[in-house]
């Protein structure tokens, strides 16, 4: 209740159609702004972000988009003024009613050229993170996903979903990184299935790499459904692929699987999947409970990734977190998005943070996540914890740029606790503590990020709102440096 009438209060959407304009102007200052304890450089950064969210939730068109511009200044220094793009958007266009859609997702956010280079913890605004130190090892990064698909009946005996797939991501400043996707699938569903049901899926896929090769992957799988209780489910498949992804050209192999859900509760997800390919073995295990005010979650996931390697980092952020705890007081998916942003918001916390970077690389690479992770929420605090492992290894040889052209293996361990409490109606306190650790195949190749946060927030109108923080970061690796920041953000909505 007290999160939907903080939504309402800062004009958050009640159906139809809600466009939200804003402006954040962000003073920070810090000691250290090359990363560079050698040649400390303290400098006034200042960050200037129009921004707009637009969120839709009835219609032909559902979806919701969050977009700032961030122009950032330095004063005190030589360092060049630059501008960063953020952005968060997610749609669904049903052109035909129950037979035509669109699905499409977009983002632009920053990732980190490489796993071993120098690394930086974000300043943490009302709105986001805005990366605005003087990190060379820092690209901006966009993606888009773009999903027509067609769905009916044949002959009343199944029901078909023949979808598209068409990816694109782009690096500024680089061609390492940017790749193109297309492929398509035919999904078959035996119509009213009991007991026992049937599926046959055909698919195929391409991703090419500006800079590198493409990569194929074709199959054709048959599956059975057995479901022996509403909450219980189990799939066993079966099928035939041809795919390039060991480099040593195309090879045919047989696919088998299985995979078992069992939701005891509306609350209570229990999900196994395991399934065989020739370039090796894929698995997911994953776990989440939500209680009235908590949510745990664990996953263990292995899955071949085409691109940039450890992208999400096995990591959640405080946007998926309370996401998922916001289920039962949101169903609607749409509303939801508004409703977890307008909470954060409050709360002074970042939906990014404390989301991993990842980093650039193309080609074929294994990617294993594992995450354990709770959310508690109080009448007025909330309290946040995550921990994370995730390991990218490369499939075949000489396929990989960056890196992973010289090392097989790259592990990232991230550790994060949150903590936030509202002091009064109007006022708000938060503390982060993060830590990120990335390690390859020889000593040289390893880095460690700490970092520790405090942030005051206020509300001084029904539309404006003031962040005050403080940060304290401290990095060993290529070149180790600690830095220490305080910076004040604005924020205007209409």
């Amino acid at each position: 209740m007290a999160a939907h009438a903080q939504q309402n209060e800062a004009g958050g959407p009640v159906g139809g159609t809600t466009l939200q304009p804003r402006i954040s102007v962000m003073q920070t200052w810090t000691d250290n702004l090359r990363l560079d304890d050698r040649n400390k450089d303290a400098a006034l950064i200042t960050t200037l972000s129009p921004g707009i969210s637009l969120v839709r939730n009835s219609g032909t068109l559902r979806g919701s988009l969050d977009y700032s511009l961030n122009g950032i200044a330095y004063l005190k220094s030589d360092v060049p003024s630059r501008i960063q793009n953020a952005l968060s958007a997610k749609g669904q266009a049903e052109l035909i009613s129950q037979t035509l859609y669109v699905d499409m997702n977009a983002s632009i956010g920053q990732q980190s050229a490489s796993a071993f280079g120098l690394q930086s913890a974000p300043t943490l605004g009302s709105q986001g993170a805005v990366s605005n130190l003087a990190n060379d090892n820092q690209r901006e990064t966009g993606t888009l996903a773009v999903s027509p698909s067609l769905r009916g009946v044949l002959g009343g005996l199944a029901t078909y979903d023949l979808r598209g797939n068409f990816t694109r991501t782009e690096v500024r400043g680089t061609s390492l990184g940017d790749s193109r996707g297309s492929g398509g699938s035919l999904r078959l569903n035996q119509r009213n299935a009991g007991l026992l049901g049937w599926w046959l899926q055909a698919s195929s896929q391409k991703v090419k790499a500006v800079s590198a090769l493409s990569n194929h992957n074709t199959s054709l799988t048959a599956g059975l459904n057995y479901k022996p209780d509403p909450d219980l489910s189990f799939t066993a498949n079966a099928g035939r692929e041809r795919n390039d992804y060991l480099g040593t050209g195309s090879q045919n192999g047989a696919t088998t699987g299985a995979t078992a859900e069992w939701t005891p509760t509306p609350r209570t997800r229990v999900g196994a999947d395991w399934q065989h390919h020739n370039y090796g073995d894929s698995h997911g295990l994953t776990f989440e409970h939500r209680m009235a005010h908590s949510i745990w979650r664990f996953a263990d996931t292995q899955t071949v990734t085409l691109g940039n390697g450890g992208g999400s980092g096995g990591v959640s952020s405080n946007y998926d977190q309370f996401f998922l705890l916001f289920t039962s007081l949101e169903p609607d998916p749409i509303k939801r998005d508004a409703l977890v942003r307008a909470y954060l918001q409050s709360q002074g916390l970042s939906p990014d943070a404390p989301a991993a970077n990842g980093f650039l690389s193309t080609g074929p690479s294994r990617l294993r996540n594992q995450l354990v992770g709770f959310t508690l929420q109080g009448v007025r605090s909330s309290l946040s914890a995550q921990a994370s492992r995730s390991i990218t290894s490369r499939l075949g040889s000489n396929l990989n740029q960056g890196d992973l052209a010289n090392t097989s293996r790259i592990e990232q361990r991230s550790y994060s606790l949150s903590a936030s409490h509202q002091l009064t109606p109007l006022t708000g306190l938060s503390l982060t503590a993060s830590r990120q650790e990335t390690s390859g195949d020889t000593s040289a190749q390893s880095a460690q990020l700490t970092s520790l946060s405090a942030n005051w927030n206020a509300r001084l109108g029904p539309r404006l709102s003031l962040l005050l923080g403080a940060r304290h970061s401290r990095f060993e690796g290529v070149t180790s440096y600690s830095e220490n920041a305080a910076y004040a953000n604005l924020t205007q909505q209409f």
